[in-house]
């Protein structure tokens, strides 16, 4: 029965199957299928765990001595192998067919592998797992579909995210599985039990190195100090980071400087920010709130006038007014 990864823990909850084949181009999404039947195996009995990776010149009469033999002490047991990209020879082909055709009561076998492709996905072993018990193929999650998936990741770690909660993440991590499950994971141990977290909330909790940098920029275009501003631009650059967060502390920075509230900054920020809102009209930190909407629309490829990154130095470099003047009487 073939399966996606969403239906498996469904799937899981009734009777188990006596075969599972897990496998494809997501590795997150198909360990994290493994665990789900092994935690399933155990809970329904099968206790003793043998473990066999397949490799060049594997021995396939194994996997038929283990369906044959019987434990020393009588336990159900469950038997992996492990595949690798599923390109396999005549002999594991042979044998998967016939262990397919007839699987024993008391083994429980689960295939997992890596990246198949269509002549592996279309041969007879597959075709024939896939009739005798369950086989999940994990393709890549489409970037509308992330924000679902970031939702029950977090939801089974005790988190609420709600939707734009979600697609900040979903951002921030750049559709990379990996990198959005570590996010969570770290959400789960900053955050109290139960927590409910909006956009804000995600920004404020993700990512600590990219914070100090961004802290570090946005203090430094309050203060007009553009070489420092660049350096920062330039750090969270070379790290890797997406313009999205140092965009919503530039943004929230706007949107104080606009209603001439500072309520939860420091002291040293609150006179900071007093000091830039007298600087220069309401009218022009609403200019640039507007061209901070339109850095948010370049940098989810929406928007016109360029890279994102350009567009928020661009952005930053006008909150922060004119550079200090030299010795010639230029602005630097």
């Amino acid at each position: 029965m073939p399966l996606r990864p969403e239906q498996l823990a469904s799937a899981l909850g009734g009777s188990l199957a006596p075969l599972y084949l897990l496998a494809g181009e997501e590795p997150l999404l198909v360990a994290d299928a493994a665990d789900a039947v092994r935690a399933a195996a155990r809970k329904a009995g099968f206790t003793e765990r043998v473990v066999y990776e397949v490799e060049r010149g594997f021995d396939w009469s194994v996997l038929r001595g283990e369906a044959a033999s019987l434990s020393l002490f009588a336990e159900r047991r469950l038997l992996e192998l492990r595949l690798g990209n599923g390109k396999l020879g005549e002999d594991a082909s042979a044998a998967l067919c016939e262990y397919a055709s007839a699987p024993p009561d008391d083994v429980l076998l689960l295939l997992t592998g890596d990246a198949f492709d269509r002549r592996a996905r279309s041969s007879a072993w597959f075709g024939a797992c896939e009739r005798a018990g369950v086989a999940m193929y994990a393709w890549p999650l489409e970037a509308a579909a992330l924000p679902r998936w970031l939702s029950a990741r977090a939801a089974a770690r005790g988190l609420s995210l709600d939707a734009a909660g979600a697609g900040v993440l979903a951002e921030l991590t750049e559709g990379n599985l990996l990198a959005a499950a570590q996010e969570v994971d770290k959400l789960a141990l900053l955050c109290e039990p139960g927590a409910t977290l909006d956009r804000d909330g995600v920004l404020q909790a993700v990512g600590d190195s990219a914070r100090y940098a961004v802290r570090d920029l946005a203090d430094a275009a309050l203060a007009g100090d553009r070489p420092r501003l660049t350096r920062a631009i330039a750090h969270l650059k070379d790290a890797g980071e997406t313009p999205i967060l140092a965009l919503w502390q530039l943004t929230q920075d706007l949107q104080r400087l606009c209603d001439g509230t500072a309520h939860g900054q420091p002291p040293r920020r609150r006179e900071l920010l007093d000091r830039v809102r007298r600087r220069r009209p309401a009218a022009y930190w609403q200019r640039l709130l507007v061209q901070a909407a339109a850095v948010d629309r370049a940098n989810k490829g929406v928007g016109e006038g360029g890279d994102a990154w350009q567009q928020l130095t661009g952005l930053a470099l006008r909150m922060a007014g004119p550079g200090a003047r030299g010795a010639d009487g230029r602005q630097r």
